[in-house]
């Protein structure tokens, strides 16, 4: 899985770069504004630092081992 931008242009949406995505692949699409404010809890932000220190020590999870877990917790 992978995170990518782009914009809407004439009823298409066109990313920034220049990689083609293969054709029938699957994507997610979200519509928010880039401007708008996020906010967080204090447990959340402990949470998403824990989650950066791990992905720096290398301590890593395949996501679909980690979408196969969610789809387990049901």
């Amino acid at each position: 899985m992978e995170f990518r931008t782009g914009k809407v242009v004439d009823g298409r949406i066109v990313l920034e770069d220049d990689e083609a995505l293969e054709e029938g692949a699957p994507v997610h699409v979200v519509v928010g504004d880039p401007d708008e404010v996020v906010t967080v809890t204090d447990d959340e932000l402990e949470l998403i630092r824990h989650g950066q220190a791990a992905a720096a020590r290398g301590d890593l999870l395949d996501a679909r081992e980690f979408l196969a877990a969610l789809r387990a917790q049901g």
